[in-house]
């Protein structure tokens, strides 16, 4: 399994893994196997990073690009949303020093607002394309001044994470961030 570092594209973003091999079976698994518990094991190989670690550091927020109420229901479960949870949880607990400041999970912040089909059955015009328009910001008084990473469990082309980007910075964010477990290559 090959790791992935810092990727200076739109500023700041950060893949930990490839999205191949082992690490695709285990995704695919997670995300379409129901097997939730997974989440765990992702993100104790994320905070083996300690450039990780100091990415985090410099935010504030920590968002996971939400699911349609119809999807989630479907699923049972937003990959995303558990292994950034975990993710702030942990971090919180073992990397932070007692004097730095707690990173903080909202799950009511982006909300999707239409459900469309999954991302992987779309060519790469039409996942850009698509996402426009469908998520909106809710409780923005949290985001307002805010250094914020958006979390994703896979990074393909960034339509959904730029999206979300966008519509944060719109709203009042200070400095949007992207993290996301791993990375996918298309044609």
């Amino acid at each position: 399994m090959k790791k992935l570092e810092i990727k200076r594209q739109y500023k700041e973003i950060f893949f930990g893994y490839n999205y191949e091999g082992r690490i695709r079976e285990l995704i695919l698994k997670y995300k379409f196997d129901d097997r939730p518990y997974l989440y765990k094991t992702f993100v104790k190989m994320l905070l083996k990073n300690k450039k990780l670690c100091q990415f985090i550091k410099s935010y504030d927020i920590i968002l996971s690009v939400p699911l349609h109420k119809k999807r989630l229901k479907e699923r049972g479960y937003n990959q995303s949303q558990l292994m950034a949870r975990e993710l702030v949880k942990e971090y919180n607990l073992h990397n932070n020093k007692s004097n730095d400041k707690k990173i903080i999970y909202y799950d009511d912040v982006i909300v999707k607002t239409r459900n469309i089909k999954p991302q992987s059955t779309k060519t790469l015009k039409d996942r850009i394309q698509d996402v426009i328009g469908i998520y909106e910001i809710k409780n923005k008084e949290k985001i307002i001044g805010k250094n914020i990473i958006i979390f994703d469990d896979i990074y393909t082309t960034g339509s959904t994470v730029n999206e979300c980007k966008k519509i944060l910075l719109e709203e009042g964010a200070n400095k949007v961030g992207i993290l996301a477990f791993a990375k996918d290559y298309i044609e």
